[in-house]
């Protein structure tokens, strides 16, 4: 099964990209959608991609950036997707390994070519590839609790699955397994869980920081990340959650 990940900000292309592909039940069985850089490295952390699609302009984190970081997770294989032809971007991305390069508005004929010479490829190159070791064992439970714990000690800090994982002598892969029959949680959502918990406890901290000073203490860089991880979790905006908190605690005191 080769599995592809689409990555644009626009939710009408993503969309028709991905009901294109799964219309025409493409040698890619298994296609999923990110909305941004951020969430693409998200599912990235617990997914292994044969290929990405990605735009070239997003706010924030720009498709070649995106790329870079991709690789650092060892993934090979990109396809850029912009509205600009401009030969520069497309020099960059050559420079970085990357071969094909779609402009918008997307040729059906043109993607699916691009399409089934990268499945292809892919499919042969798995191929060759020796036998992957077998999973490592170790005793689920108290590595659980290790990983927990760790988690609360570095959590304001860039974690990254495989120095987790690392530090807890397993394989990235199995401990994603473990973890999610463990907790049913990925490591990105657990590690975001965490975030937001003591983020919730700052905003009302009698000191009173910013949110800007609160989304960096627990480990966000990005201010716009920090406000849609915060929304997800808590379905509030950090201000209207301070604002509710400490509105309820003023009326309890009178």
């Amino acid at each position: 099964m080769l599995k592809l990940l689409i990555v644009d900000d626009e939710p009408i292309i993503v969309g028709g990209l991905r009901h294109m592909i799964m219309a025409e039940r493409s040698l890619f069985t298994q296609v999923d959608c990110a909305y941004d850089a951020f969430e693409a490295l998200e599912r990235m952390d617990c997914e292994s991609y044969d290929l990405m699609i990605t735009d070239i302009q997003m706010p924030e984190m720009d498709g070649l950036a995106l790329i870079r970081e991709a690789q650092l997770r060892q993934m090979q294989r990109f396809v850029i997707l912009s509205g600009y032809d401009v030969f520069d971007y497309a020099r960059q991305a050559m420079r970085m390994g990357v071969e094909d390069y779609l402009l918008k508005p997307i040729q059906h004929r043109e993607l699916f070519e691009v399409l089934n010479r990268q499945a292809i490829e892919i499919m042969a190159a798995n191929k060759d590839e020796p036998a992957s070791p077998p999973a490592l064992q170790a005793a689920e439970l108290p590595v659980i609790s290790k990983f927990k714990a760790y988690v609360q000690e570095h959590y304001m800090h860039d974690l990254a699955l495989e120095e987790v994982a690392s530090h807890l002598g397993m394989h990235p892969n199995y401990f994603c397994s473990v973890l999610k029959r463990e907790t049913g949680m990925t490591f990105v959502h657990y590690l975001n869980s965490v975030k937001i918990e003591r983020a919730k406890e700052l905003l009302v901290h009698p000191q009173q920081p910013t949110v800007e000073q609160v989304a960096r203490s627990v480990g966000y860089e990005s201010i716009r990340h920090f406000y849609k991880v915060f929304k997800q979790f808590t379905t509030h905006t950090p201000g209207t959650y301070k604002t509710a908190v400490m509105g309820e605690a003023e009326r309890s005191t009178r």
